[in-house]
């Protein structure tokens, strides 16, 4: 796991930087997405996140509709394909996304039309890592988890090791 601005990026994982979306490929011709940690910073805490399970994508178009306390917007796709599934712990509790993007707060199951991700565009370990740094430096982004407010516990935040 590569920490860069506090901004948790796993190394298993395929990122599209420009739209801030991950990818992680489930070995069986299907792929889940989510938020990256820069997304959820910026979008601030989720309050509502809608999906529509069977709707066909192009890449860059909306996988989902998010709502927040300061933004409402698309997640747009990196990757042309089918939605399969909403992942239906987020859409209860849509504040996951904020407080676990790539475990619980993952959006949505999708079956890309190219399951080849290495020719999809997307980044993953040090090139990924290099692409944040970049953005988060211009953007002048630093990334904060919210607390479950259930048990009243702390953010998460990056121990020794951090990259700037």
């Amino acid at each position: 796991m590569a920490f860069v601005y506090a901004c948790e990026l796993p190394d298993d994982l395929w990122f599209d930087v420009e739209r801030d979306v991950w990818v992680g490929d489930m070995g069986d011709g299907t792929v889940r997405m989510g938020m990256t940690d820069p997304a959820q910073t910026r979008a601030g805490r989720i309050l509502y996140l809608r999906i529509r399970a069977g709707k066909s994508v192009a890449a860059g178009k909306s996988l989902a509709t998010v709502e927040s306390a300061k933004w409402v917007g698309p997640v747009p796709s990196p990757l042309e394909g089918t939605v399969l599934e909403a992942n239906a712990e987020v859409i209860q509790d849509p504040n996951l996304i904020n407080r676990d993007p790539y475990g619980s707060g993952w959006l949505l199951k999708f079956r890309p039309s190219n399951p080849t991700l290495e020719q999809s565009g997307l980044l993953r370990g040090q090139a990924a890592v290099s692409a944040y740094r970049a953005k988060l430096k211009a953007e002048g982004l630093t990334c904060m988890r919210c607390a479950d407010p259930m048990d009243g516990g702390e953010p998460a935040t990056p121990g020794p090791g951090v990259t700037l």
